[in-house]
């Protein structure tokens, strides 16, 4: 009898146990590994009494318990090294918070076309031809050419458009020889060898053979998308809010990309099911207003080389940080007709704490019946429209609900600003500071 008491007392022990420490995971998972704080603000961390937050760096952070949890605080720009512990004795892990200047940029919401590269083609897929001898053949699989490669020339001479690259390829296989490609792939100019394939296109047996290479070329668009912000004293800027992708679905490499001007000459609305989309026209580099230096999962950025075309938005405002957005109204600025920007009422109806920075930290709707009898909500070709609320840009939409077009995701700003280098100086990103692995309007 009193060894099963025992048991069951050390089974309701172990149970109590697990219960306890999974309630404690979960408590500290929640808490960001990467903070900013602006000079002064004060930013509460929802801490249970057994936990403990060491200052690492001697820093002149406040650090105060109080009913609510810690308060953190600090009058000097600077990084600050936390870690947070368990009863003040088991370490659990390390946060960095970054006290940063408060940054002023312009809002944009301009449509911008983008152009990943302005010499060659993109190398959308490769696909296996038909042989006149009745056999199948994958020359540009076999030579080595890649989804997201970007040919530049054929046999020394550059390319200008897919007809011409078709044109090129037929002409040099009349010799019956290989033929160098000169491909460029993250960065590096490479020869390829490749020699095009004999294919019977017209079903007459008289008429000569063409040469193809088993490629499906794209012009180097990857089509229209929104400004977000620019900085007018640096020439920074910020667009689009998301990562630009290959056909295969990888980052889209780019080398010397650019924005240009462009002007919405039709609208396909949304629909629950079928997300909309604006439709853009541009000319192409002579209407470059700036480069692409980066494209990341948080927008791409780079450096305006003309000035932007100036809306009734056009002034300094705050940059929020992703702690201050808050549930409410809001409003977006983008284009639906030519290059005229507007302002559209939408709500912020969720707010996602992000431990790490991510693309889907708001969840916004349409409420301006305006745009919603124009576009159906929100369709692609709004990504990087700013989000403003109460005076600051607080971030910029992201994704659609395909399910529902009236609503959709937002990007915080805090982190286009980090990525754009306007807090130049700072401290490593989220995704570089040690932590466990944790569990597009386009």
């Amino acid at each position: 009898m009193g060894s099963s008491r025992r048991r069951f007392s050390a089974v309701v022990f172990v149970i109590i146990l697990l219960a306890s420490g999974s309630f404690l995971c979960l408590s500290f998972l929640k808490l960001p590994v990467h903070m900013r704080l602006l000079p002064g603000q004060e930013q509460f961390l929802q801490v249970l009494p057994l936990f403990t937050v060491k200052d690492l760096t001697g820093s002149d952070a406040i650090l105060m318990r109080t009913s609510e949890g810690i308060s953190l605080s600090s009058q000097q720009l600077g990084r600050v090294d936390l870690e947070l512990r368990f009863m003040d004795l088991i370490p659990l892990r390390q946060m960095v918070v970054d006290v940063v200047p408060q940054i002023y940029v312009r809002p944009g919401g301009q449509a911008v076309g983008i152009l990943l590269t302005t010499r060659g083609l993109i190398v959308s897929r490769t696909f296996p031809v038909l042989g006149v001898d009745g056999k199948e053949y994958h020359p540009a699989r076999d030579a080595g050419v890649l989804p997201g490669d970007i040919i530049e020339e054929i046999a020394g001479e550059p390319v200008r458009s897919i007809q011409h690259a078709a044109a090129l390829v037929d002409k040099l296989g009349q010799s019956k020889r290989d033929i160098i490609l000169t491909v460029r792939r993250e960065g590096k100019r490479l020869p390829v060898q490749i020699r095009p394939a004999a294919v019977d296109s017209s079903g007459a047996r008289s008429s000569p053979p063409r040469y193809m290479l088993g490629i499906v070329l794209e012009e180097p668009t990857a089509g229209v998308g929104t400004l977000t912000f620019y900085h007018p004293a640096s020439g920074r800027y910020g667009a689009l809010g998301h990562l630009i992708t290959t056909p295969a679905s990888s980052p889209a490499f780019v080398d010397d990309g650019r924005i240009v001007r462009a002007q919405i000459a039709e609208i396909r609305r949304g629909l629950r099911g079928s997300p909309g989309e604006k439709r853009g026209t541009f000319r192409g580099e002579r209407d470059a207003i700036g480069t692409i230096e980066k494209n990341t999962k948080f927008g791409i950025f780079g450096r305006l080389t003309a000035d932007v075309l100036p809306s009734q938005w056009d002034r300094d405002v705050p940059v929020a940080l992703a702690a201050d957005v808050k549930l409410g109204p809001a409003e977006i600025l983008t284009v639906v007709e030519g290059e005229q920007v507007e302002s559209f009422a939408v709500e912020i109806i969720k707010v996602n704490a992000q431990s790490r920075p991510d693309d889907k930290g708001i969840v916004l709707k349409v409420i301006d019946q305006r745009l919603l009898n124009r576009t159906g909500g929100i369709i692609q070709g709004m990504s990087g429209s700013p989000i403003l609320q109460n005076g600051a840009l607080v971030g910029a939409v992201t994704h659609v609900f395909v399910n529902d077009p009236q609503r959709g995701y937002g990007i915080f700003a805090e982190w286009m600003l980090h990525e754009a280098g306007l807090w130049a100086g700072g401290s490593k990103t989220a995704a570089e500071v040690p932590w466990p692995a944790a569990a597009l309007a386009s």
